[in-house]
């Protein structure tokens, strides 16, 4: 087998045994039952999405009317905006979060608004690690919050917790902005 050709054979004959074996292997776990095809895990243990009802064409011009409420109270705010975020404040959900970044530290202006509703509660968060401590904000639908923190530089969260995440759409909405005032001393770039 070492003349012209037999490592060839060799070779082919070391294939054929080879690709025999993986068939051989590969029948045996072939399984055969009433012809259902087999259901993977993800079938099994998947579960539709659940539907959430959809607003009707009342509330819809409620909550329309409400932004338009919210809009006015959110614009008495002075300063350059670094967060600016609102939505629904009702029906099945958990509410709204929105993330920015504050780019020097220091006194930012946080104003907050909810109408239709007769409260929310709205947090804000950094990093941990900054040494912030996270706010929290009882909101009064009645009025508006506008109250001064101290932020550090880097990410600020801001969510909205509903009292009741699984009550109908009603129309209900709230907001949040806050605010930097800029020095004209402040470097470039830092407002």
């Amino acid at each position: 087998m070492s003349g012209p050709g037999g490592t060839k054979a060799v070779g082919r004959v070391a294939a054929l045994i080879v690709t025999a074996l993986l068939a051989g292997g590969m029948t045996a776990c072939a399984y055969e039952d009433d012809g259902d095809a087999l259901s993977t895990a993800a079938a099994r243990t998947a579960r539709p999405a659940p539907t959430v009802p959809s607003k009707g064409p009342d509330v819809l011009a409620v909550e329309s009317s409400n932004y338009a409420d919210l809009k006015k109270r959110l614009a008495g705010t002075t300063g350059t905006v670094v967060l600016s975020d609102s939505g629904p404040a009702d029906g099945p959900g958990v509410g709204f979060s929105k993330i920015a970044t504050v780019k020097a530290g220091g006194a930012h202006t946080v104003t907050a608004a909810c109408v239709g509703t007769p409260g929310v509660q709205m947090f804000l968060s950094q990093d941990p690690r900054t040494g912030a401590e996270p706010l929290s904000f009882d909101l009064e639908c009645s009025g508006t919050l506008k109250r001064v923190v101290e932020l550090q530089a880097g990410y600020v969260v801001a969510d909205l917790i509903r009292h009741d995440p699984t009550g109908p759409w009603t129309g209900a909405v709230a907001g949040i902005r806050i605010t930097v005032e800029c020095q004209h001393t402040a470097p470039k770039g830092s407002c």
